[in-house]
């Protein structure tokens, strides 16, 4: 799949904590390209409610986690 098909909202939080803008980018229906979306922040990798997470040191392998999707 291309990334030309879909949105991906990307968050980069100073702190750790909730990522409300893609989850409220992704419950809209506003923009149905938009299927899940990607937070960079000072922490472990992890998914909930739609949204990836990475630390900021994994912000170089982004686009070839994208290319996997």
């Amino acid at each position: 799949m291309r990334t030309t098909d879909w949105l991906v909202p990307v968050e980069v939080k100073a702190e750790n904590g909730n990522a409300k803008s893609p989850k409220a980018l992704i419950n809209s229906g506003k923009y149905a390209d938009i299927q899940f979306g990607v937070k960079l922040f000072n922490g472990n990798i992890g998914y909930s409610d739609n949204v990836y997470s990475f630390p900021y040191f994994c912000a170089f392998l982004l686009k070839e986690f994208l290319r996997t999707k």
